[in-house]
């Protein structure tokens, strides 16, 4: 008796109290959602995206010196040449007089090699105004005399250096290679710049897409030329129209393909946002 009685009371208990497994979370496939409309009007496709910049550009400096100047802040905008970062200018000119007076140095000692070497090959009575006419074995041994193809590879060598130096002094200027809106600013004026480090990014605003993805089963759906409408989450009273311009020709490990549609107008809109793709 008494083990029945336990047995009903066991069947009571709430299912909670019980000792199951939590059930493993659900995985969400990448699909569009058919949204229910009236029957006037055609069924609509939904699914998300967020908007990406057809043209955007992280700019980082190639040595690590003290930052001069910081001329923009986030959301400037500013025109293709415009100087956006700066660094200490003092040890890149120095660098580069220095070069060049190794340049100048190594010019003259490939003179005076040349002037020895003619006087070697007068001395074993030919003209050095006619090489055609000179052994080889003159030449070779009024070369090794003189140094002058030594020099001649030590002013190389010089020239070679100099151009290095100036092509960093010239990249101690960050510029915009375009027109656009500064964004990621992220060094302050007498920091020290990390070489390869992103000092900040420009973004081509003119020019904005929204990226999403869709099951390989609904591709059909969004060929090239598709017209979508877009609406940020950020203003979803402010619908945007977009066109699909690139479809992406990989299938993923979850089955979707990565489409591109480009908007027809950008005013509002951030790189990044997330977006509500709608495909009539």
């Amino acid at each position: 008796m008494k083990i029945r009685i336990l047995m009903m009371i066991a069947a009571m208990l709430p299912a909670g109290c019980r000792n199951h497994a939590a059930p493993a979370p659900a995985v969400l496939p990448v699909q569009p959602e058919v949204i229910d409309v009236p029957a006037s009007q055609p069924a609509v496709l939904a699914t998300m995206g967020k908007v990406v910049a057809v043209r955007s550009a992280d700019l980082s400096f190639e040595t690590a010196l003290p930052i001069a100047r910081v001329n923009v802040h986030n959301g400037q905008r500013v025109r293709s040449g415009q100087v956006l970062v700066e660094l200490d200018p003092f040890k890149l000119r120095s660098a580069v007089q220095l070069q060049r007076h190794q340049v100048e140095q190594a010019s003259l000692q490939v003179e005076q090699a040349r002037l020895q070497m003619e006087d070697v090959v007068i001395a074993q009575g030919y003209d050095p105004d006619k090489t055609g006419s000179v052994p080889e074995s003159v030449l070779h041994n009024a070369d090794v005399k003189s140094g002058y193809a030594l020099s001649q590879k030590m002013l190389e060598s010089a020239r070679t250096q100099l151009a290095a130096a100036e092509h960093a002094l010239d990249e101690g200027v960050l510029r915009a290679p375009f027109n656009g809106v500064v964004a990621n600013v992220s060094v302050q004026a007498y920091q020290l710049s990390q070489a390869g480090q992103p000092v900040c990014r420009v973004i081509d605003t003119s020019a904005l897409s929204v990226e999403f993805r869709v099951m390989e089963a609904d591709l059909a759906r969004f060929p090239l030329g598709a017209e979508l409408t877009i609406v940020p989450v950020a203003a979803k009273a402010t619908p945007y129209e977009a066109v699909v311009s690139e479809i992406n020709p990989v299938v993923d490990v979850q089955g979707a393909v990565t489409i591109r549609a480009r908007l027809s107008r950008t005013e509002g809109l951030f790189e990044g946002m997330n977006a509500e793709i709608l495909l009539k």
